[in-house]
């Protein structure tokens, strides 16, 4: 910085890379308690680019959006490896879309903080991801609590967050439109997320 300060003192640093391993952007989380008026979560200047675990996209049709990269390595950790994360409940950007256009996502479990912001960034980018042909879901946390604090709270994170991804809230499925492939399945209100953790498949595989 121009106080000679470095930007992410204090913080663990989480990298952002492109298909060619290309670092893009970081994301800094404070590590202990901050000072007050200090913010925990640091964003590099300018705008925000690139999508985390890209891979993930081009390994499933189906992904898990969560809102912070934390939540998103919340899911990881706990064996859900198609995952990816906006920056924050306003950061979904044109990166994130034109990937899941790119990729071919089917469908999308979005993971939103529980709460106003949340609840807005949801209601914001449903019709971008509509619109791309993405059938899309509601991850329902209880009020207030995200897939981390989630996580943390239980003593087994998967099967915890596994019951909240199979239950996630139907939001809606695309209009078939002349550009989408007649050989896509049909999407169903009632149909519901396939997600397994790799833990999970490993261990029931006879």
């Amino acid at each position: 910085r121009e106080s000679k300060r470095e930007h992410f003192c204090g913080c663990v640093v989480f990298p952002v890379v492109d298909e060619n391993d290309n670092i893009v952007y970081m994301f800094g989380r404070r590590i202990g308690t901050p000072s007050r008026g200090v913010p925990d979560k640091l964003n590099l200047p300018g705008p925000r680019r690139g999508v985390f675990n890209l891979a993930a996209l081009g390994a499933s049709p189906e992904v898990i959006l969560a809102e912070s990269i934390i939540d998103a390595l919340s899911f990881w950790c706990a064996g859900y490896r198609n995952v990816t994360a906006s920056y924050g409940a306003n950061g979904f950007t044109d990166d994130h879309l034109a990937a899941l256009k790119k990729y071919g996502i089917q469908k999308v479990l979005i993971a939103y903080h529980r709460d106003d912001a949340g609840d807005r960034g949801v209601e914001k980018l449903t019709p971008h991801l509509l619109a791309i042909g993405c059938e899309l879901f509601r991850v329902e946390f209880p009020a207030g609590k995200d897939a981390n604090d989630i996580a943390r709270a239980v003593a087994d994170p998967a099967d915890a967050l596994g019951q909240l991804l199979r239950g996630a809230a139907w939001i809606g499925k695309p209009t078939r439109t002349t550009d989408m492939p007649a050989s896509d399945p049909p999407a169903r209100a009632d149909s519901s997320p396939a997600i397994l953790p790799q833990a999970a498949k490993e261990k029931d595989d006879p």
